[in-house]
């Protein structure tokens, strides 16, 4: 099975989030000591930067954009983007799964916030939700 037909389901605190596998570059675990914090951009939620292969990436925080309470983060998904290469904090990776053994459903009305959005559909896998990331929003998208 190809990288594309897969996704990354993962956790930040007790909600669920979905990728797809293509856009993964790497997962790195225990991070908080390797992150610089002085490398901070609040309007990209931008919490430090991380290194990565003889270079510096900025590390998002989704959790504090959203609002959700994170319980132990310390893993990071390096993700690739247009801007270049970047690292989303996470609290831990549920698994890797085929999309095949995943239904992907319409935002309800009630989830659609005015603004800023960084998920753009839900995915049910074995009947558990998972928000599915619109990774350029994440990251490029400004404040809402």
């Amino acid at each position: 099975m190809d990288a594309i037909a897969r996704r990354l389901l993962f956790r930040i605190g007790t909600v669920g989030f979905c990728l797809n596998l293509s856009e993964l570059i790497e997962v790195r675990e225990q991070v908080t000591g390797l992150i610089d914090y002085r490398h901070v951009d609040p309007l990209f939620s931008v919490i430090g930067a991380l290194p990565f292969r003889r270079t510096m990436i900025p590390v998002v925080d989704l959790a504090g954009r959203l609002g959700i309470p994170s319980v132990s983060p310390d893993v990071v998904l390096v993700l690739s983007s247009r801007e270049g290469n970047w690292g989303l904090l996470i609290d831990r990776v549920e698994g890797f799964y085929s999309a095949t053994a995943m239904n992907d459903r319409p935002v309800p009305r009630l989830l659609q916030a005015e603004g800023w959005r960084c998920f753009n559909q839900i995915t049910l896998h074995a009947g558990v939700p998972f928000l599915r990331l619109d990774l350029s929003a994440c990251y490029a998208g400004v404040g809402g």
